[in-house]
């Protein structure tokens, strides 16, 4: 079985709320943090070829700055699927949704926390290192990248691996 790829995203930076939750933007900082991640994974992989993306503005706004950075020279080919029930979900619904994958080989949750970092977590309470390294927190546009071995039905903390965890800095980007 070839190898799989999960990566936990929380969205980039949003503006305050001025009216619905669902309908908060990103701001310029948070648009300048996407497009840094999707320059990272186009970088240093993996690519992914799923998005399950809240359908929360934030979200979507996240992705579109995320593929962009993907798609500097050449756009990569990613199905994405906006999902009304990844805003605010629990670490539990979330699980369910990768779960519930079947043929893709990487696979983006863009969503919110807590759900996210709890998610996170989650898959990495066997291994306190990557637990205490989780623990620092999700700020927004943190990764985390996890090997999964076996169909994604069977993802728990027993199938996966964290391979790399990263928060942008403000100094890091461009």
């Amino acid at each position: 079985m070839r190898q799989r790829r999960l990566i936990l995203m929380r969205h980039a930076t949003a503006a305050a709320s001025s009216g619905r939750d669902l309908d908060r933007p990103l701001t310029r900082a948070g648009q300048d943090e996407a497009r840094f991640v999707g320059e990272c994974l186009r970088l240093e992989g993996p690519i992914p070829d799923r998005v399950l993306c809240s359908a929360a503005q934030r979200c979507r706004d996240t992705w579109r700055a995320v593929e962009a950075g993907l798609a500097e020279g050449s756009p990569p080919e990613v199905e994405v699927a906006f999902e009304s029930r990844l805003y605010d979900a629990t670490a539990a619904a979330l699980l369910d949704t990768v779960q519930s994958e079947s043929d893709a080989a990487n696979v983006l949750v863009l969503a919110h926390n807590p759900g996210i970092s709890l998610l996170a977590l989650e898959l990495v309470r066997r291994d306190p290192e990557s637990s205490a390294l989780l623990r620092e927190g999700f700020s927004p546009a943190t990764i985390a990248v996890f090997a999964v071995e076996g169909p994604w039905a069977e993802l728990s903390a027993e199938t996966v691996q964290l391979q790399r965890f990263d928060r942008p800095e403000p100094d890091e980007r461009r």
